[in-house]
């Protein structure tokens, strides 16, 4: 038996959550697949995802978990070749998310936008999203009833230990409410 269940969707910020830069300023184009994993910028700065994104993305989707991406990258058009470049489990990474909404605004804007955008209103009213995020200010998303697990170390990103500790608590609360 699993220690946790799952919530109806998992969004995921980009920039330091799932791979180790900001896109819009650290990546030059044109950006080239060096393998199925790793791609390389104009001045040859390699990247890849975080260790241990793989086997989430791959844990949610088996899962029947939905996927959004939030991110408040000034260049959508390369985080979106990262994803489409970067490959989870042999397939573009872009493939795993049901939904992504990019540029300026706040994190709950984007995951009303998305909630919205999938018919999942009442899920997220009913505290069925968690988001995963660098940045200790969008824990803000609380306020619509979207819980907060937040990425603490930038050189590891998403790491299994910071996501099953944050479905156990999801659990927990989830099992306390009802």
């Amino acid at each position: 038996m699993t220690r946790y269940e799952y919530p109806a969707v998992v969004v995921f910020d980009l920039d330091y959550t799932l791979w180790p830069c900001w896109c819009d300023t650290h990546l030059s184009p044109p950006i080239k697949p060096v393998s199925k994993t790793r791609v390389v910028d104009h001045y040859g700065m390699e990247l890849s995802m975080y260790k241990d994104v793989e086997s989430i993305m791959v844990e949610l989707e088996a899962n029947g978990v939905e996927i959004v991406g939030a991110s408040r990258t000034a260049t959508p058009r390369i985080a979106q070749e990262l994803l489409s470049r970067l490959h989870i489990n042999g397939k573009p990474s872009m493939k795993y998310f049901a939904n992504l909404q990019w540029g300026q605004g706040t994190k709950t804007r984007h995951i009303l936008r998305a909630a919205k955008e999938l018919g999942m209103t009442k899920e997220l009213e009913a505290g069925m999203f968690i988001l995963f995020d660098d940045e200790w200010r969008n824990r803000d998303v609380e306020s619509i009833n979207c819980h907060f697990g937040h990425i603490v170390d930038e050189r590891k990103g998403l790491t299994r230990e910071i996501f099953e500790k944050k479905l156990i608590e999801w659990t927990k609360l989830q099992n306390e409410q009802h």
